[in-house]
């Protein structure tokens, strides 16, 4: 005599229904929620679950990956690098948290801290030729992974995708300066 098998949540059957259910639909306060509003904030979560430059060079944060390409394109070569201040300034981050990824960085030989030769006072922060090659190693590895993307993806889909992350961008854009238009006016 066969039996049917009927789902216990106590034991987890449910468990890969309840998964499917929510990559196949948005929960809000467990009432389904399907307006395209809430997909795309769900698509969107789900890429920054991702986390996609965790993984980009191994031994390193994704932060100190960030200092590093921020130094490279940011100073000229054979320049006199950043103060630590405008490194903050750059990546938007306060100075005492720039210290400490320069201070990780300097010990691991990618940086060092040189005196500025206009301002004795002044300290400025230098790639080393083991952080240029972290670097472009980092470079290497992204190109590698949009290439994969792009070849999953198809040209098609690759030039539209493009087309659409520009437009959210141009959109968050022009909200940051009608929100400053609107609060210098008050």
């Amino acid at each position: 005599m066969t039996q049917d098998k009927q789902p216990d949540s106590h034991n987890g059957d449910t468990v890969d229904e309840e998964r499917q259910s929510r990559e196949e639909r948005c929960m809000k306060g467990g009432v389904r929620e399907d307006s395209v509003a809430s997909r795309l904030l769900y698509s969107i979560r789900m890429f920054h679950k991702q986390e996609w430059d965790q993984h980009m060079i191994s031994g390193y944060t994704p932060g100190e990956i960030r200092v590093l390409m921020g130094l490279r394109h940011h100073i000229e070569p054979d320049g006199p690098g950043m103060k630590v201040s405008e490194i903050s300034s750059m990546m938007n981050v306060t100075s005492p948290t720039i210290t400490q990824f320069i201070n990780g960085l300097e010990s691991k030989g990618l940086v060092e801290r040189v005196m500025d030769a206009q301002d004795r006072r002044a300290v400025r922060v230098q790639l080393t030729e083991a952080g240029n090659r972290i670097v472009q190693q980092t470079y290497l590895k992204v190109k590698n992974n949009f290439n994969e993307l792009v070849d999953f993806l198809g040209e098609e889909d690759s030039v539209k995708l493009t087309e659409l992350l520009t437009k959210i961008y141009q959109f968050q854009e022009h909200k940051r300066n009608s929100n400053e238009t609107t609060s210098d006016n008050e």
